[in-house]
């Protein structure tokens, strides 16, 4: 209140001193005429003496400045009056008020907080310097189906080596450590192995201390490591001396050397260690191979555009392909992408969506307010005529209406910001599952501006109609329909009704879309993924290399584990896998068929990559079709087996049962495996994707260091956190275990971005429907006040209050019948448009379309009943009287 006084304050005396310097300059022209006169009456001649006066009181350019500032006065004065006068139009009408400006807000509130999380997620997803200038490196073959961010050590060396259009290029991949102190319980933290240009190539400097070094980067190099600045907080207590220490990662001393940026941005927020080296985070077997594994950014030059690099990179990858053509990747394309690009995936076209829905509730508000107004004007419409008469200019009449329709536009906006923080709250809640690490959603500058220019525009649209009908007003007709009591112009009738079209066409598309996607969701959720989520949870263990240095060794922990987590109470099944569903981790591995050509190592076909233990199928409760599951036995002593998916049996032995049949896996392709079983299909990378060809292998016979632990239990899955990690304890007190989560969350954060999708046009489309019923009964309700006289005289004359409220009904009704027939019309063509955001529901679905018609069919009923209403219990003889 003391800031908004104080602004008061201010501008009251701009306006004073203003009055001042227009008395000034109006004195100084009297003064001016004065001396002129007298110099004339010297026998001066008229040029001679004005120049004469001229030069005595500054000349001429200071003259014609007093002008301009009394001019500007007038002017101020003019809009200072608008605003008044506007002011006490609007509290004499609170009812009015309120409703156009809750309307308004909602439209411009909802518009501020999508279009901020727009910005935030799609628009700026990096916080990066310069993020337009980064760029990723991908791998593509269509002919094996693999297209993705990854590369190969041998390909990101080689085109490192020979590029000339970044000027810093950078790999990296993910793993894990885990860091054990004498102060604290051993953690396994998610940790990324990079290159020693990582940070250089992001263009971020080290909080503290230094990045990696070229020596430490080599084969042999020093064991060394940096801390994110959050774990350094977290872990450290931000303690300054932790650069030079030594802390023992993996069951090795490593050194210390850097901290990195506090909050470093999307999508290594949640990295918490950093380590050199990416190249030995695989087999040395997969890195001379060829095999893709790691993430590779390169930073533009100054002066190349990405079309420019992307067609080097192109000649580089054919010659990559004819300097290695045995590498399992020589085949490979490698697009140029940028880096933003990729991290906003599949969001551009659900925002796109979202804003095209948030931009019809403003249009539906907008609408609204602006037939609210015109309604205003009707009723203002003998003032108009009579101000006319009285010789006021049809410009003040616009500057007015224009001057009351943008304080109120800036009223709505202030309340819109209001909204659009609250909402941000709730997004920020509903969708936190699918937000990146460390982001938070909330208005900044940029988006204030935009509530500005919204809030502008909305001031626009609400009152350049209301105005250029006041403009248009007939001085002489206004007055001889104000004394017979008309009903208004049949223009602006005419107008209003096409906004109440307009607002019925567009929230029927609203609803249809809504409709459509919440179908999409609610099929998603109840569609069989091949195996059942509930009751699983699941944690990771990541084995450290020092303490299991063979596969017997880590296979003996996975036994032990599955083994004691079986004895606990509740617990059904337990079991280990690699490229567990959903997890987001599906390794791909070459295969051949024993008896057929096995093509050279870039041309093999790719299948999924599974290592499991002998309980993973009843633990996840995925049905064999036939054969056998994996059982003790299989081991390292034994020849090797696999079990594959139906649908990849059915692919590759047409008519013929697979059991039995030999698949050829290894570099060479020299490493026979049986096929011992065939499972049901399981739609591991996602419930919207087709199930990929899946090779199942136990994890006796190829152990890996890193396996998900999956626990079915009778009961609430969330039980099992504070039990797994004792039991992990009792077998080695220095393994941790990470990343607790129940399957049924990893589910519904799979289906995060078609919820938020559902349940945000959802929302818009009930603000669309409910603003549409609004505008609908307040066009009837004046309707209904303007036809006052007419309808007294229809009761009059003998009609009943049936046949009023179906006079209004019809008039009503019509209009949202014309408005419903163009919304189903529009609403078939754009979800054609977005077909592709839809998930076993056709675009034209009848159901859908006929349960919006319904529906929008009672609240327009419910619309024009309460005016209908009103309309049948007018008293003709009062109404007779006043006429």
């Amino acid at each position: 209140m003391d800031s908004l006084r104080q602004f008061w304050l201010r501008l009251t005396g701009l306006f004073r001193r203003r009055r001042l310097e227009a008395e000034m300059a109006e004195e100084m022209r009297h003064h001016l005429e004065r001396r002129t006169q007298e110099k004339l009456d010297e026998g001066l001649t008229p040029e001679e003496a004005r120049c004469a006066a001229q030069r005595e009181f500054g000349g001429t350019a200071q003259v014609q400045e007093h002008c301009r500032d009394e001019r500007r006065f007038v002017w101020l004065e003019q809009v200072s009056q608008d605003a008044r006068h506007a002011v006490r139009s609007l509290r004499r009408a609170p009812g009015f008020t309120v409703v156009a400006l809750l309307t308004l807000a909602l439209g411009i509130g909802a518009n501020t907080a999508l279009f901020s999380t727009f910005n935030t997620l799609v628009l700026h997803p990096l916080s990066f310097p310069e993020p337009d200038r980064l760029a990723r490196l991908w791998s593509s073959n269509s002919a094996l189906g693999f297209n993705g961010p990854l590369m190969s050590w041998t390909r990101y060396e080689f085109i490192r080596d020979h590029q000339t259009s970044f000027s810093n290029i950078a790999a990296a991949t993910y793993t894990g450590f885990t860091v054990t102190r004498s102060d604290a319980e051993p953690e396994d933290v998610n940790t990324i192995a990079v290159t020693a240009s990582f940070l250089q190539t992001l263009g971020v400097v080290p909080a503290r201390g230094r990045s990696f070094t070229a020596e430490e980067d080599t084969a042999g190099g020093p064991k060394v490591a940096m801390l994110s600045y959050e774990y350094w907080q977290r872990a450290f207590g931000g303690r300054e001396s932790i650069v030079g220490e030594t802390l023992r990662l993996n069951d090795e001393p490593y050194m210390i050397v850097g901290i990195t940026p506090r909050a470093l941005s999307n999508p290594y927020g949640t990295v918490l260690l950093f380590v050199p080296r990416a190249f030995e985070q695989r087999a040395l077997a997969d890195v001379q191979r060829g095999m893709s594994f790691l993430e590779t950014t390169a930073r533009l030059k100054p002066g190349v555009t990405l079309a420019q690099a992307a067609s080097e990179i192109t000649v580089l990858a054919k010659d990559y392909r004819a300097a290695f053509p045995d590498k399992s990747d020589a085949q490979y394309d490698t697009p140029v992408k940028l880096f933003a690009d990729e991290l906003v995936g599949d969001l551009r076209p659900t925002f796109y969506l979202l804003l095209g829905a948030v931009g019809f509730v403003l249009l539906i508000a907008c609408a609204n307010v602006a037939a609210l107004f015109l309604g205003r004007l009707s009723a203002r419409h003998r003032e108009i005529a009579v101000r006319l008469s009285l010789g006021a200019a049809r410009r003040q009449l616009v500057r007015q209406f224009l001057v009351e329709s943008a304080l109120f536009s800036a009223a709505a906006g202030a309340l819109g910001v209001v909204l659009a923080s609250w909402a941000l709250a709730a997004i920020q809640q509903l969708a936190a599952s699918q937000l990146p690490a460390g982001v938070t959603l909330g208005l900044d500058r940029g988006m204030l501006a935009f509530t500005v220019g919204v809030s502008a525009l909305a001031a626009l649209l609400v009152g350049l109609v209301p105005a250029f009908q006041a403009s248009r007003a007939d001085v002489a007709d206004a007055l001889r329909d104000s004394a017979r009591g008309s009903s208004g112009s049949a223009r602006g009738t005419r107008f209003r009704s096409a906004l109440v079209v307009g607002e019925v066409m567009l929230s029927v598309v609203l609803l249809v879309l809504s409709g459509l996607l919440l179908t999409t969701f609610l099929r998603l959720q109840r569609a069989s993924a091949g195996f059942n989520p509930r009751g699983i949870a699941t944690a990771l263990v990541s084995l450290p290399p020092t303490r299991y240095k063979t596969g017997p060794q880590q296979a003996r922990f996975y036994a032990q584990l599955v083994e004691r987590l079986e004895a606990l109470p509740g617990v059904r099944d337990a079991a280990l896998a690699i490229g567990a569903p959903l997890t987001g981790f599906q390794p791909r591995r070459t295969y051949a068929v024993a008896g057929r050509p096995v093509p050279p190592a870039p041309e093999r076909p790719l299948a999924s990559l599974y290592l499991v233990t002998e309980h993973y199928f009843a633990t996840m409760q995925i049905p064999l079709r036939a054969g056998r599951g994996f059982e003790e036995r299989d081991d390292v002593r034994a020849p090797n087996k696999c079990i594959i998916n139906e649908s990849f049996a059915k692919r590759l032995f047409p008519g013929e049962s697979a059991l039995g049949k030999i698949l050829m896996r290894g570099p060479n392709a020299d490493e026979p495996c049986e096929i011992i079983g065939v499972t049901a299909d399981v739609k591991s990378a996602g419930l919207t994707a087709s199930p990929p060809d899946e090779m199942y292998f136990s994890l006796r016979q190829f152990p890996w260091q890193l396996a998900v632990l999956l626990v079915r239990t009778d009961g609430d899955p969330l039980a099992l956190q504070p039990v797994i990690g004792p039991t992990v304890a009792g077998i080695d007190r220095n393994q941790p275990v990470a990343s607790f989560a129940t399957y049924d969350s990893l589910v519904a954060q799979s289906l995060g971005t078609q919820r938020l999708a559902a349940w945000l046009t959802g929302v818009f489309a009930a603000v669309a429907l409910l603003l549409s019923a609004v505008g609908l009964y307040t066009v009837l309700a004046y309707a209904v006040t303007q036809r006052t006289g007419e309808i007294g005289i229809r009761m009059a004359l003998g009609a009943r209050p049936s046949q009023v409220i179906s006079l209004v009904l019809r008039s009503g009704l019509r209009l949202v019948g014309l408005g419903l027939g163009l919304g189903l019309a529009a609403a078939a063509a754009t979800s054609r448009l977005v077909q592709s955001l839809f998930f076993s529901v056709q675009p034209l679905d009848p159901l859908i379309y006929g349960s919006v018609t319904v529906l929008f069919a009672v609240v327009a009923v419910l619309a024009c009943l309460l005016p209908s209403l009103r309309a049948s219990r007018i008293d003709p003889i009062i109404t007779l009287r006043a006429e």
